[in-house]
């Protein structure tokens, strides 16, 4: 090979290996967007996940939470979906009232703490009870809005408990960690009573 096809070889070769590892990170990207064909994900999905009421650091467990519920993340319809999101509020609720709860019986700094944000995340439950039961047996004096209050209600006592803890200089992140897995559960009801 004479020296001046030698630049020529190099950027030819170069071409390729371009080209070709493009080519693989276009099918990599292709496979990675697909949708899975087992799972119909309904467009709620991201309506409810990607609002502005649903903090940013909690979008994608919004969706993989949605998304790992058949019913929820096929559901089609809005009103079908504020009933099955205030279910699983009332669930996740529920199981962090019962984890306050044990922690309470076995913590011995802050037991009353714990006590009180049980309470709250009790009240917590009813006003979400309240909610579904309005939704499952429709009123036609009571419309979307004035259910959707039980649902903000049931926030402002996560805000109790937060604030008690606050008040009472308690700082601990297995606590604060349960609220905001509540919180967001009341978010994502919230913005279902938005659509």
């Amino acid at each position: 090979m004479s020296s001046s096809t030698l630049p020529l070889f190099f950027k030819v070769l170069c071409l390729i290996l371009i080209i070709t590892t493009h080519g693989s990170h276009v099918a990599d990207a292709r496979k990675a967007i697909a949708p899975s064909p087992r799972q119909k994900v309904s467009a709620l999905v991201d309506v409810v996940c990607q609002s502005y009421k649903i903090q940013e650091e909690d979008r994608a467990r919004c969706t993989k939470e949605m998304l790992s519920n058949p019913n929820i993340s096929s559901e089609k319809d809005s009103g079908r979906l504020r009933i099955l999101l205030v279910d699983l509020a009332i669930k996740k609720a529920t199981e962090a009232r019962i984890s306050l709860e044990k922690m309470a019986k076995t913590n011995n700094k802050y037991p009353e703490a714990l006590e009180r944000c049980a309470g709250f995340l009790n009240d917590a439950v009813l006003q979400f009870d309240s909610a579904l039961d309005s939704l499952k047996n429709p009123d036609p004096e009571e419309d979307l809005m004035s259910i959707s209050m039980n649902v903000t209600i049931a926030g402002d006592q996560l805000d109790y408990c937060e604030i008690g803890l606050a008040n009472d200089h308690i700082v601990d992140h297995t606590v604060k960690s349960i609220i905001h897995n509540v919180r967001m559960h009341q978010r994502m009801v919230s913005m279902a009573f938005s659509m």
